[in-house]
């Protein structure tokens, strides 16, 4: 399906040596945690109880339900997660249920973007951003017209960095490549900040059907998928098609092709099971008429919503077996309401959350797929409809015993590779002081650029893919080692290293207990939470040690932390070694 998708619109370089150096140990299980709500616990050192993993076993459930719903563990988080009950079920019960309903309060993000003056749009109004921004004509209007989609991808990141709920965060990820739009283009550019704020993150523990209709009345959207220049008699359907086959019931099973309707045989709930091409016709049909006050035909230039009731076609149509009459802009309603409640939506919508929270290996009849579906679809009006389905799911056997069934997106593997050391980082747009509004990307951007994923550009309707085939390519991995390689090395205007490990070492370890052996395990507990095999563990050590005794005091300076010192070279490969390492790129 995502290939054809991507026919219907209009890497690879030698890596570092630790990079390479990693991927021969083949180190140890990595991972992929969240932080949680709570204040980070001190660090527990002198280290925990030692025991390894068994072959094929299982890591524990915290070390999972983090890796699974978040990207990447800040220290404490694991134990966090394990002083929330006395059971595995009592944890992900209690853990699930504060995650389920985040506040508006998370300080480590407000503190880094509340009134930081490199952020201007976020609280702008949707007609502020169109006229501020796309209707801009002055110097560097193409960067000033990008400003919006840049400071998004940039609050985004830091979100994913920092934010205590790290499962909205990992949904709102999801539904933005659900309902995909490529904000390079015209009028979606500058309406990014409002199509975060008000379109998708409202909607994401809440009703499908809700935001469906925010999505199709959208300016971005409307831009997106060409559906403001939908007029009868010659309908554009693009934006039909991908409501038909990417928003609701999907290609991958309800796709009939060029049958006649009459054809697709009935569910259970006697309905047609899926669509074809005469229904993405008829759709577009009741979609013509929808656009945005641009300035055209007498329109306001607000960049808002508008309805042109001389573009509408105001026949009867028909769309999956349902008779809509010609009602006008109402139409809208009755057909996404009827789409919003149909098994078809409800098995696609609930089997890729599976693939996305779970792993690759799902169906649509599978059992819990089933299960999900059933939720979805009864509570299809309920204003806790996608909550509901996200307990069946993690509450699931299949999530708590399914494990290295996906492979971590470059996004991912950066993030949880800053968060593990610590990095107090903020992603944000620079602004030049002799144009006020200039758009300059911050440097570290570029790092996600180069892996393939950068956020909120992908052109093809699909937003980036699930496959773990397509992210294990040597490409993508690769490119995903030199960004955190890059990371690790770097330093900002005043040479401060954005994550000084040799600093973070010194802070967890007394002088005494800077043995390589001590390092390691400290950084392995840090990161990881329990003890990986015995050979891969001191393959770590001799990094470190350079061939000294590694149950001794360090050889290099610990108290000499600068970039290119000795002992920041050792502890940075140590933990590069950590997180480039296969199993670090599974989930």
């Amino acid at each position: 399906m995502e290939s054809q998708n991507q026919s219907r619109r209009h890497f690879l370089k030698a890596t570092s040596a630790t990079a390479a150096a990693g991927a021969a140990v083949g180190l140890g299980i990595g991972t992929n945690v969240s932080a949680s709500q709570f204040d980070h616990l001190p660090a527990l050192y002198p280290p925990k109880d030692r025991s390894f993993l068994p072959a094929g076993a299982l890591p524990p459930l915290a070390f999972r339900v983090f890796h699974k719903l978040g990207f990447g563990p800040k220290p404490g988080d694991i134990d966090a997660f394990n002083a929330l009950g006395a059971t595995d079920d009592a944890r992900l019960n209690n853990w699930l249920e504060l995650q389920l309903f985040p506040t508006n309060v998370d300080p480590e993000v407000d503190s880094r973007v509340n009134g930081n003056a490199n952020f201007v749009t976020l609280n702008q109004t949707l007609t502020q951003l169109w006229t501020t921004y796309e209707l801009y004509e002055g110097e560097r209007a193409y960067q000033v017209r990008q400003r919006p989609l840049y400071e998004v991808e940039s609050l985004t990141l830091t979100r994913m960095l920092h934010s205590q709920w790290q499962l909205r965060e990992m949904l709102a990820d999801f539904w933005h490549n659900h309902f995909n739009v490529d904000g390079r283009e015209t009028g979606v550019r500058s309406t990014m900040t409002q199509y975060d704020r008000d379109v998708v993150r409202p909607f994401i523990f809440g009703n499908f059907r809700a935001m469906l209709e925010a999505n199709a009345r959208s300016t971005a959207m409307l831009f997106y998928l060409d559906n403001r220049v939908n007029s009868t008699p010659n309908p554009n359907e693009n934006y039909g098609r991908e409501l038909l086959e990417l928003h609701t019931l999907g290609a991958v099973e309800n796709y009939y092709g060029f049958i006649p309707p009459a054809q697709v045989p009935n569910n259970g709930d006697g309905q047609p099971s899926g669509y074809v091409e005469e229904d993405v016709l008829e759709l577009a049909r009741l979609l013509t008429g929808f656009g945005v006050n641009d300035g055209e035909n007498s329109a306001p230039n607000t960049g808002t919503f508008l309805f042109r009731p001389e573009r509408h076609d105001d026949g009867v149509k028909t769309v999956v077996g349902l008779d809509i009459q010609g009602t006008g802009e109402s139409e809208l309603g009755v057909v996404l309401d009827h789409l919003a409640s149909h098994r078809g939506t409800a098995e696609f919508i609930c089997w890729k959350l599976a693939v996305r929270l779970i792993g690759d290996s799902f169906s649509a009849s599978d059992t819990l797929i089933q299960q999900a579906a059933t939720v979805f679809q009864d509570n299809w009006q309920a204003n806790n409809q996608l909550e509901l389905v996200y307990r069946t799911l993690i509450l699931s056997n299949e999530f708590k015993t399914r494990w290295t069934d996906k492979a971590k997106r470059p996004v991912e593997v950066v993030i949880a590779a800053m968060r593990a050391a610590e990095s107090s980082y903020t992603f944000q747009p620079r602004q030049r002081t002799d144009v006020v509004l200039a758009a300059d990307r911050n440097g570290l951007l570029n790092l996600f650029n180069d892996t393939g994923q950068a956020l909120f550009v992908y052109e093809p309707p699909t937003g980036y893919p699930e496959d773990r085939g397509i992210w294990q390519g040597a490409g993508p991995l690769i490119q995903s080692w030199r960004a955190i390689t890059r990371f690790f090395r770097e330093d900002d205007d005043d040479n401060n290293l954005y994550a000084n490990v040799a600093e973070t070492t010194n802070a967890m370890l007394a002088p005494a207990l800077r043995t390589p052996n001590d390092i390691v395990d400290a950084w392995l507990d840090r990161i990881y939470g329990f003890t990986i095999p015995a050979a891969k563990r001191n393959a770590m050590v001799g990094l470190v040690a350079q061939g000294a005794d590694p149950a001794l005091e360090i050889t290099a300076d610990t108290t000499n932390t600068t970039n290119n010192s000795d002992y920041q070279r050792r502890i940075r490969g140590l933990v590069e070694l950590i997180t480039m390492s296969p199993e670090f790129m599974t989930r």
